[in-house]
């Protein structure tokens, strides 16, 4: 768990105690009938607030590459994707994308028979140009490992997994 995680599951936190803590008056509020319509739409904007609020941080904090005996999922803040395993060919380290232009950090990639996608992972860069940062970001000794877990997992499901080479590709 990174620093980035941490973060956001003290957001997480904040949001539930807030939900919680508004939930609590309006309920003793609702009991009482001091309820008005002014005061009812507060409420509700204050509760869409919350539920916007807790959905992004939810998705912040599990941003990230999953897998299962199905396949590989690649969850973003607003997208997921599941990736099942007879179509996935390999895993690469490639820069991340912003705007369509490579970024400083590498991003692990998800090459498949009908594309390359990016996933959220990302490697440390020391460099101070532009980066992206949407997603947990990994030493370079746990970007690595991450790399040769993923083929081992697609070994493990009957497709060959490679070996990673020194630019940080796995190949077959």
């Amino acid at each position: 768990m990174g620093a980035r995680q941490v973060f956001t599951g003290f957001m997480l936190l904040v949001g539930c105690t807030a939900a919680a803590t508004t939930s609590l008056f309006v309920g003793r509020a609702l009991i009482q009938g001091e309820i008005d319509a002014r005061t009812a739409l507060g409420m509700a904007g204050a509760f869409f607030f919350m539920g916007v609020w807790l959905t992004f941080v939810f998705r912040l904090h599990l941003t990230g590459i999953y897998v299962n005996d199905r396949g590989v999922r690649l969850r973003h803040v607003f997208s997921t994707r599941t990736l099942p395993w007879s179509q996935v060919t390999r895993f690469e380290a490639s820069p991340a994308l912003f705007l369509g232009g490579p970024t400083a950090r590498l991003a692990c990639w998800v090459h498949t028979t009908d594309g390359a996608f990016e996933s959220a992972v990302q490697r440390r860069s020391k460099s101070g140009t532009l980066r992206k940062n949407n997603g947990p970001v990994l030493t370079v000794a746990d970007f690595d490992q991450l790399l040769v877990r993923l083929a081992e997992q697609r070994a493990a499901r009957g497709r060959p997994g490679g070996q990673l080479d020194g630019r940080g590709v796995v190949s077959r």
